[in-house]
């Protein structure tokens, strides 16, 4: 049974909002290049990323630092009353206006803020995660979490609403005069309204109780949340209440029938490879039908259209293909995997069929694993493996040699995940990339184990 409920957040006070809303908020930790984490620190001083992700300064010895200051900041900014710890607990209404990046198109998506009880994923659990975690990102957040003793940004999720019944609520709720209203550099427009009467709270609270809840973004921090309540349990010494804070995590919650709900691409940057190009492609022919799309005479830019007509059309008939980038090469290529070779692949896992046919798998599996002979080690590895939502950034970082191959990927579908994760498995690592991200600051609560959880009555 999924439980959510509302809870006393902090929020930024009335008089920051008012004179600089658009400059206190920040996207998630994860999604930021150095540069970014720069202009968003230098951007104001009461930024939300002077608490998610602070920075780093010269003397620093240990490169995590920061926490520390972090959760001292944190504290200076409640006795300022910089942040406010609200009254009345709430769920917090949330409208998302966004521009797609690809089609142009504006669009709102439709989500909720509120505290939801912890579980072990596992067959049973109504709480599912998709997708494979980093070692390094868990210690880092935990670390930060054990400093600070707050969920400082939501676990984003989804969950059927197949009749539209919840998101007709959220669509009935008045939002003509918001509480919070805060428009982003990045041009996200965020309304917040606070949901607080017994009647409304009631609804989403009941109605969510026989849903499931997949993790869209944020399974590391939902991991951490599970590691630290744990930890602070054994801490304790006595036994903790399950209404306790301590088992509940900060989640944003979105209906999947929301036409504002959308999956993008997550592109693989590898940082170093130990071969020339020439070794790679040749690595990689046993595998997959290469394509080369010379960039002259008309340009990189026609020959990446021409590669994106044809990813997406042969996505389109189920076939796995990539886009492929390597640096210092006056071509893009296509990776179509041989078919004879992806079957192979799903035989020889058939309990796993609906994960190993995914197009990710395919990439992991055959090109990362059989085709370059990297290893889940160095999938693991952040210096070896990054990865990037937008084609323009990734080809950007191999044509300016920051990074020696790209490969470009189609995005995976929210019916895929659904797929993948009733079956108990879970994609590997970044195999989706949720748009726009949960922006960090709105709202954030403060973990105190001595604090009774309140769920309405029915």
């Amino acid at each position: 049974m999924v439980q959510i409920a509302p809870f006393k957040g902090l929020v930024y006070n009335a008089e920051e909002i008012a004179s600089s809303g658009g400059l206190l908020t920040a996207p998630p930790y994860d999604v930021l290049s150095p540069a970014q984490r720069k202009e968003y620190l230098d951007s104001h001083p009461h930024n939300f990323l002077h608490l998610d992700l602070g920075e780093v300064f010269p003397g620093d010895a240990d490169p995590l630092a920061w926490h520390a200051r972090s959760a001292s900041l944190l504290k200076d900014w409640l006795e300022a009353k910089v942040l406010v710890r609200r009254d009345q607990a709430a769920i917090y209404l949330m409208d998302t206006d966004w521009v797609h990046p690809v089609t142009g198109r504006r669009q709102t998506r439709h989500g909720f803020i509120a505290l939801m009880r912890l579980e072990t994923p596992g067959p049973t659990a109504k709480v599912k995660p998709h997708e494979k975690t980093f070692s390094y990102h868990k210690k880092e957040r935990l670390d930060l979490m054990e400093l600070t003793h707050a969920h400082l940004s939501p676990v984003f999720g989804f969950f059927p609403d197949p009749d539209g019944q919840i998101l007709r609520i959220m669509y009935d709720f008045s939002r003509t005069d918001p509480d919070i209203h805060v428009l982003e550099r990045s041009g996200l427009s965020h309304s917040v309204s606070y949901i607080q009467t017994q009647e409304t709270v009631s609804q989403l609270v009941n109605l969510l109780e026989d849903k499931t809840v997949y993790i869209a973004d944020g399974h590391h921090r939902y991991e951490t949340a599970l590691t630290y309540a744990e930890n602070v349990k054994k801490s304790l010494g006595y036994e903790v209440p399950l209404n306790s804070a301590l088992n509940y995590v900060m989640v944003y919650l979105c209906p999947m029938s929301d036409p504002g709900l959308c999956v993008l691409p997550t592109h693989r940057l590898l940082t170093s490879l130990a071969l020339t190009n020439e070794a790679i492609l040749q690595a990689l022919a046993p595998f997959a039908e290469i394509k080369e799309y010379p960039f002259q005479p008309q340009g990189e830019k026609a020959a990446r259209k021409l590669l994106g007509l044809k990813l997406a059309e042969d996505n389109k008939k189920g076939l796995s293909v990539f886009g492929l980038y390597l640096s210092e090469a006056e071509s893009c290529y296509l990776l179509k995997v041989k078919e004879k070779v992806k079957q192979e692949l799903v035989s020889q896992n058939p309990a796993t069929s609906q994960l190993t046919s995914l197009d990710v798998s395919v990439l992991t599996q055959i090109i990362f694993h059989k085709g370059l002979g990297l290893s889940e080690e160095d999938l693991d590895n952040p210096d070896l493996i990054n990865y990037l939502s937008s084609t323009t950034e990734a080809v950007k970082a191999v044509t300016a040699n920051s990074a020696r191959a790209a490969f470009l990927v189609n995005p995976t579908t929210v019916e895929e995940i659904l797929k993948v994760t009733e079956e108990g498995l879970v994609m590997p690592r970044k195999a989706t990339y949720f748009y726009p991200k949960v922006s960090n600051g709105l709202v954030v609560n403060l973990i105190d184990p001595a604090d009774k959880i309140t769920r309405p009555l029915r």
